[in-house]
C-alpha cells in the first residue's frame, strides 16, 4: 500500500501518481500503554510497515481527539489519519454495531471498544470534511485513500460512496487491494 510503484488501475494497469499525502482509516482506541489499536485493515498494514505508528496515532489522538490529522511523515509524504469507527460506544441488544468477529464476546448495553465497533456513516462524513479541509490548508494535490469504513468497518462502499462523493473531489484517489 505504501509503495506507490506498486499501484494499478482498475485493469490492472501501472499507475504513476505521486500522492501528496496517503490516507489510513482508524479507530479511536488508545491502550493503556499510549498506543493506539491498529489490528485489521489498512491501519494493520501502516503499522505493519512502520511499527511506531501506533504510538504515534495514539497520542494524537490523546491530544486532539478522534479526528482527521498527520500522524507522521514518511519520505517526504504525510500519513494522515482518517477516523471511522469512535473511541467506544455500548453495545446495542441486537449487537449490530458490533464487527462480526468480536459478537461473541461483547454483552448488550456494555462498553465496546472503538476497534470492535463496525465504521459509523456519520463518523466518515465528518472525517471527510476534515480531510477537505487539511487538504486544502496544506494545498495537496492528490490525496490517496483507502474506501473508508468498507473493510474492517463492514460497511458497503456504495452505501459510503454516495455519502463522501459530494464532500471529496478528484483531489482525493480511493484504492483497494487484493
Amino acid at each position: 500500500m505504501f509503495d506507490c510503484k506498486t499501484w494499478t488501475d482498475q485493469q490492472g494497469n501501472p499507475t504513476h501518481i505521486t500522492p501528496s499525502a496517503i490516507v489510513i482509516t482508524t479507530n479511536g482506541f488508545v491502550k493503556r500503554t499510549g498506543a493506539a489499536v491498529m489490528g485489521r485493515g489498512c491501519a494493520k498494514k501502516a503499522a505493519d510497515a512502520f511499527p511506531n505508528l501506533p504510538l504515534q496515532l495514539g497520542q494524537m489522538i490523546t491530544k486532539h481527539g478522534n479526528h482527521v490529522g498527520i500522524i507522521t511523515t514518511r519520505l517526504d509524504t504525510p500519513i494522515v489519519s482518517y477516523p471511522v469507527k469512535p473511541v467506544s460506544e455500548v453495545c446495542l441488544p441486537d449487537k449490530s454495531n458490533v464487527v462480526r468477529h468480536m459478537r461473541s464476546q461483547m454483552t448488550p448495553g456494555r462498553k465496546v471498544p472503538g476497534w470492535a465497533c463496525r465504521a459509523k456513516p456519520e463518523l466518515i462524513v465528518r472525517s471527510a470534511r476534515e480531510l477537505v479541509q487539511l487538504t486544502e490548508e496544506k494545498g495537496w494535490l492528490y490525496v490517496v485513500m483507502p474506501r473508508p469504513g468498507c473493510g474492517a468497518g463492514e460497511l458497503e462502499w456504495e452505501n459510503i460512496k454516495r455519502l463522501i462523493a459530494p464532500i471529496l473531489d478528484n483531489r482525493f484517489l480511493s484504492i483497494t487491494w487484493r
